[in-house]
């Protein structure tokens, strides 16, 4: 696990000097914040159900743009061809990525800690579904990052990158929205399919504050799933 560290260490590094981290940052905690507070101080409830609400689709936009450089930028500086023929397995390289991509999220989550101090000052709060949606953010995260990296293996560009994660990630957020699966009409397969698949479905159920073994299962088969198949990605690269 140290060559895991020290590269996850690195991308941690890459990440921060790169002013994409700090819009990230911005734009994430300013559109959280904003969208929130706008409608929150007219329905005067308190609960968090509304912050956590935005969340799905705020990550299908920006997590995106933190993942679009992770290949892209080591081949533009001639760093991938150098890992590739080292002794350090691929599955090293891409967990180290994915721990990087990992921690910007965290810290983004972090920053938003205010948003329930603010609300808990207003009045009694629920912390377990607050706690839950944290949680679920923390999994949703890692799951969308996951996705994002796998897709961002198959192009140096890193607009085709971004724009392909952002497809795939709205796709998948907007199946498990009511106004999607509810066409499919109650009871038929298709709309059980489609919110099955979605994470918003596995998100918000979290963000109830019940913590379903399931849906925790969910979020780990998919990174697991997405995380191997980018390392296989890029073990086809390797051997070429």
């Amino acid at each position: 696990m140290g060559s895991v560290l020290t590269l996850a260490r690195k991308e941690i590094r890459q990440i921060f000097l790169s002013p994409i981290a700090y819009a990230f940052l911005f734009v994430f905690a300013f559109f959280m914040t904003f969208m929130f507070f706008r409608s929150f101080f007219l329905v005067q409830s308190i609960s968090m159900a509304g912050f956590f609400d935005l969340m799905p689709m705020a990550y299908a936009i920006v997590i995106p743009g933190v993942t679009m450089r992770m290949w892209a930028e080591e081949r533009k500086q001639g760093t991938l061809e150098y890992l590739m023929t080292s002794p350090i397995e691929t599955w090293h390289i891409v967990l180290g990525k994915f721990i990087g991509g990992l921690s910007l999220v965290a810290l983004c989550l972090v920053v938003t800690f205010l948003v329930p101090y603010t609300v808990g000052r207003y009045g009694d709060l629920d912390m377990g579904p607050v706690i839950g949606g944290y949680l679920g953010a923390v999994l949703m995260g890692g799951t969308c990052i996951a996705i994002s990296m796998f897709l961002s293996a198959f192009t140096q560009d890193q607009v085709v990158s971004f724009l392909a994660g952002v497809a795939v990630l709205m796709a998948l957020v907007l199946l498990g929205h009511p106004f999607i699966s509810s066409e499919f009409g109650p009871g038929n397969w298709v709309g059980a399919m489609a919110r099955t698949i979605s994470p918003t479905t596995h998100f918000e159920s979290i963000g109830r504050g019940v913590i379903d073994l399931r849906d925790i299962y969910y979020f780990v088969a998919m990174m697991g799933v997405f995380l191997y198949l980018n390392v296989r990605v890029i073990d086809l690269r390797r051997w070429k």
